[in-house]
């Protein structure tokens, strides 16, 4: 599932993130966050996303980041964000992000389970 966080202030940002923490029980196991229209963001914008991918992480759910612009970037690799999703999960484009979410769904799926419903 990708939600596309299109917002330029803190306040709008912590309305998109707290829908998704809201509607945890219905999300797929690996949620990207598409940051491309994301302008800025601050210390308590972060505070947000890191409590978004704390309960994603204590669900069993992987969080992946995209498109980020240079100054909210920056700021998520500055910090131990970076640490709390993985290096790994952070990335230039949708295109990327899909391919580690393959890698990761299929790291994620129980063995033995069927990927097809009858």
């Amino acid at each position: 599932m990708i939600f596309l966080i299109h917002c330029l202030f803190f306040f709008v940002f912590f309305y998109n993130v707290s829908v998704i923490t809201e509607n945890l029980h219905k999300l797929p196991p690996v949620v990207i966050l598409r940051l491309r229209n994301m302008t800025a963001l601050d210390a308590t914008g972060l505070f947000a996303l890191e409590e978004v991918a704390r309960t994603l992480k204590a669900s069993g759910r992987e969080l992946i980041l995209c498109g980020a612009r240079e100054q909210p970037l920056q700021l998520i690799q500055q910090t131990e964000f970076e640490e709390l999703v993985g290096p790994e999960n952070i990335c230039d484009n949708v295109q990327e992000a899909l391919g580690r979410a393959e890698e990761a769904f299929e790291r994620l799926q129980p063995v033995g389970k069927a990927t097809t419903a009858r």
